[in-house]
């Protein structure tokens, strides 16, 4: 009864909620392939399996190998843009986005099966060239933001361990 009133309050203000499915208890390891990369950009592949990976082993839940896993994840880089989004008064570029498209995809070995697909999840990120000599004023540093949603994504489709 209380979880109910807790769902209703959280409607009530707006808020929606959603059920993380959990991985079977089966699942104790984790293989991270390299990504696919079908963009032009050829550091991307590295940069998202050494995301992926540092959060993974971070995070705990499940140990990552290289080999003989109980379940995979994989992720196909399938768009990258950096682009202009705004515009100083001189309509000058001053502000540029970095989006990032990912096809990830979970499976049990075990069991032989998908757990969870998606094929379009996006990381975006802005950021301002020069910025009083900031290293966050560059595409690099968007990227890397970018990939952190990605990569929070992917933590966030397997809670509830």
């Amino acid at each position: 009864m209380r979880r109910l009133a807790l769902l209703g309050a959280l409607l009530a203000a707006g808020c929606t909620y959603t059920f993380n499915p959990s991985l079977p208890s089966y699942i104790k390891t984790l293989e991270i392939p390299t990504a696919q990369n079908q963009t032009l950009e050829v550091k991307l592949a590295d940069e998202l399996t050494t995301a992926l990976t540092d959060r993974f082993v971070a995070d705990g839940h499940l140990r990552v190998v290289q080999d003989d896993a109980d379940a995979v994840l994989e992720s196909d880089i399938t768009g990258y843009e950096n682009r202009v989004f705004g515009f100083n008064a001189q309509q000058q570029a001053q502000e540029y986005i970095v989006v990032i498209t990912v096809s990830m995809s979970l499976r049990d070995r075990v069991k032989n099966k998908e757990l969870w697909s998606e094929d379009k999840v996006r990381g975006t990120a802005s950021y301002f060239p020069g910025a009083a000599g900031d290293a966050t004023g560059t595409e690099e540093a968007a990227r890397q933001l970018a990939f952190k949603q990605i990569v929070d994504y992917a933590i966030s489709r397997n809670e509830g361990w």
